[in-house]
């Protein structure tokens, strides 16, 4: 597989990095064909291309947003796609608030959909039984 071949499939900005560092080897070597350095060059120019594309949609880096003040320090907090872990802190905000918790982690609290259901079953029980 030739080097525009590699790019055209690669996707990962490091691997389209590494694919642009070849390239320039390869068209800075003297004992390169003039076949390999104008492939050499397509993939330099594709993988520039693609990893500009990325960056441009987000891909490269996730976004931060404003989380606020606190302590004098401005807080940052990742949005989008990324995932908020389970620490001591959210599990407490479980606790207190499965509202809060569910709006930050964007999952449901097991416990509070559980008693859901069970209230719900009720509602039907005594229905049926009417």
């Amino acid at each position: 597989m030739n080097l525009f071949d590699a790019a055209k499939s690669l996707t990962s900005v490091i691997q389209l990095g590494e694919i642009v560092a070849n390239a320039a080897k390869a068209i800075s070597d003297p004992s390169s064909t003039s076949e390999e350095k104008a492939d050499a060059s397509k993939a330099s120019v594709l993988a520039k291309k693609k990893i500009a594309n990325s960056k441009a949609k987000g891909g490269a880096v996730t976004k931060m947003y404003n989380g606020g003040m606190a302590h004098g320090r401005k807080h940052m907090y990742l949005g989008g796609d990324s995932s908020v872990k389970d620490n001591a802190g959210l599990r407490a905000l479980k606790k207190a608030s499965p509202a809060a918790y569910n709006k930050i982690t964007g999952r449901w609290c097991l416990e509070q959909n559980q008693k859901l259901k069970e209230i719900m079953l009720k509602k039907e029980s005594m229905i049926l039984n009417l």
